[in-house]
């Protein structure tokens, strides 16, 4: 497909997240500037992921007990990873990966860059074994840049790199990959200490239950150097694993440096213990928030002077790991801190600011995450999906079971897999759970492959227009502005790509706007549609039913309605027909049963209505008594017109 030149696209894996009011009313926010991540993290883990992946002595596996089994145990495996292009320049990159030895075995990862020079030699950045041979690789120094344990320091910035993964088997039953995942970081990029620290609105405290542990305690000459290992038991208590600190500490010592904190055997280690974990280098606070609101734990990594984190056991540190289990009213950091005396101190609270600066100003966020799984770190990575009652077996049943659709970058919580397909959440459509009163997320079946991983970051802008992106992206897709030029906004997407699109096919988020400005913007937007077919479930530029078309456009002025019509009744706020404002809402119900809301249109003013119909197959825009055959200055709400119930509901103020 031939794409504009302003279309620019980067394979990365990513995701979005969202929280926007439904009522807004004061003047549109300009458009804020916008600077690319300091650091980045690519996680593969799904099927999908690995579409472009080459592989040696290795098999599909039953997801999600992984992605690849080892084929024959007495031969090493190996999975090299096709080119990947980075969202920026980077000069720094950690690796990790997650594999099950059932019977024991070993995990080497190496990666390449790729400069104006070219691809650099591979680079190891260790073997994790689950016995005792777990060691990084010394004297990997060339002109590409040097190996530093376990970061990878370039000479010249590089565009992109590939990942190698090779796998030895002790015997017995075969090992199985899980995971891969890498961190890039541009070390020129400037910290933003406002952006580190911004609490997201709606902001709320939390706090993850993990045992108190100090290495202090610990009766061994070498408790002072185990850090890392003691908050990665605290984290394993949490997610029900068994492992005291110095077992952990035997299991990740590095035996080529003699240290315990080496990142990539760590992480592998835990994945080796069930659970899914990898190294990344976080951008805010709230990012962390994140990840511990999903029940994963985080182990981050801290350097500070004399007196620049006050509460800390310690003075002062070159580097120092804890695990951060929560934020308290006031946003500041809930640590587990195993350099604290005894147990009952291990618990301290950071100020927020003295605690960013220490993680990521400092070292640039760089942390551990661990997880019994991802499932809720998932995005769409195509322009839509479709999502179904159950999984359909041909065109025939797609049609009869398609529920809705999702966009690109819209979130998702996997619940199950069967095969080829999904049972998920739709985190941004809400509909009404079984007890009739509260809006929960809308489930059903979708493919499997439509999924990527997703990182906790907020939108800030989201598609107005009823296409961009070379028509790839459609009205109501949320995005996050990672740059701004004359050419327009450069915006991260959840398919691996980023995109330059002009400023007028996005709007801010999020925004406050007039409420008559809003009504106005609505409608425009609704009449996008008009002229196209009625698509049933169809959520999307491509395809529109009736209550998506209602959800797109308002979803476009930042104002998030549940997905079907009977839930946008139920969230909506009744009003007589006299108080009927364009961009008011109509519903309507069968006469018989008028309880079941099957049908929302919107009011363009002077008794008009835009509605996406299945009567004739379109988008229209058509008067209400050529709708209902009854003039709409006679009626009230709930009135009966020729065999339907109409009921009228606001959502703007």
């Amino acid at each position: 497909m031939h794409l504009p030149l302003w279309i620019n696209f980067v394979k990365i894996r990513l995701i979005l997240f969202t929280g926007l009011a439904i009522m807004t009313v004061r003047a549109a926010a300009l458009p804020q500037p916008a600077r690319p991540p300091r650091s980045w993290t690519v996680v593969n883990f799904l099927p999908g992921d690995f579409k472009e992946a080459s592989l040696k002595n290795l098999a599909p596996a039953v997801f999600p007990g992984g992605v690849f089994k080892v084929e024959d145990s007495s031969r090493p495996a190996v999975l090299a990873s096709g080119e990947i292009e980075t969202v920026f320049p980077f000069d720094e990159l950690l690796l990790s990966a997650d594999a099950l030895f059932p019977d024991g075995g070993s995990l080497e990862a190496e990666a390449q860059v790729k400069t104006r020079a070219g691809w650099s030699p591979w680079f190891s950045f260790g073997r994790f074994d689950t016995g005792s041979a777990r060691a990084s690789v010394k004297g990997q120094d060339n002109p590409f840049g040097r190996l530093d344990v376990d970061i990878l320091r370039l000479t010249e910035k590089a565009a992109s790199f590939r990942y190698r993964l090779t796998l030895h088997s002790a015997g017995g039953a075969a090992p199985v990959l899980r995971l891969a995942a890498a961190s890039y970081t541009d070390s020129a990029a400037p910290y933003l200490a406002d952006d580190a620290t911004e609490r997201a609105a709606g902001f709320k405290p939390l706090k993850l239950a993990l045992p108190r542990y100090s290495q202090m305690t610990q009766q061994v000459n070498y408790s002072g150097d185990i850090c890392s290992p003691v908050s990665l038991s605290m984290a394993f208590a949490s997610l029900g694993l068994k492992a005291g600190p110095l077992e952990t500490a035997a299991a990740v010592l590095d035996s080529a440096e003699n240290i315990y904190g080496n990142w990539f055997l760590n992480t592998a280690h835990a994945g080796s213990r069930g659970l899914y974990s990898f190294v990344t280098r976080m951008n805010s606070l709230e990012e962390a928030r994140a990840f511990l609101a999903a029940g994963a734990p985080v182990i981050a990594s801290v350097t500070f002077g004399p007196d620049e984190l006050k509460n800390a056991p310690l003075k002062k540190t070159k580097g120092h790991l804890l695990a951060i289990t929560g934020f308290d009213a006031k946003g500041n950091v809930i640590a587990n801190d195993p350099a604290a005396p005894d147990e009952k101190t291990v618990e301290r609270v950071y100020d927020r600011k003295e605690f960013a600066a220490a993680w990521l100003r400092n070292k640039y966020g760089t942390s551990y995450v661990l997880a019994k799984d991802l499932n809720n770190f998932l995005a769409v990575k195509g322009r839509v999906t479709e999502l179904y009652s159950m999984p359909p077996a041909d065109a025939a049943e797609r049609a009869r079971l398609i529920e809705s659709q999702l966009l690109a970058n819209e979130r998702v919580e996997l619940l199950e897999v069967s095969g080829a397909w999904a049972r998920s959440r739709a985190v941004e459509q809400r509909s009404l759970s079984a007890d009739g009163k509260t809006l929960a997320p809308y489930e059903g079946w979708l493919a499997l492959d439509a999924l990527a991983f997703s990182l906790p970051l907020p939108p800030t802008a989201v598609v107005r227009s009823k296409t961009a992106g070379g028509e790839d992206l459609s009205l109501g897709v949320k995005l996050r502005v990672i740059g701004r030029s004359p050419a327009g906004a450069r915006v991260l997407l959840g398919d691996g790509t980023t995109a330059l699109l002009p400023e007028k096919n996005i709007n801010q988020l999020p925004r406050k706007d007039e409420a008559g400005h809003l009504r106005a913007r609505i409608l425009d937007t609704a009449r996008f549609f008009l002229g196209d077919k009625y698509y049933w479930g169809g959520r999307s530029a491509w395809g529109i039913d009736c209550s998506g078309l209602v959800n797109l456009a308002y979803r476009a002025w930042g104002l998030d309605l549940p997905r079907n019509a009977s839930d946008q009744y139920t969230a909506s706020k009744r009003v007589s027909r006299e108080e009927l404002k364009p961009a008011d809402l109509v519903f309507s119900s069968d006469g018989a049963k008028p309880k079941s809301i099957n049908h929302v249109m919107i009011y363009s003013g002077g008794g008009k209505l835009i509605e996406a119909t299945g009567d004739t197959n379109s988008v229209r825009e058509v008067s209400f008594k050529e709708k209902f055959g009854a003039d709409l200055s006679k009626l009230k709400h709930g009135a009966l017109v020729n065999g339907k119930k109409i009921f009228f509901g606001r959502v703007l103020k």
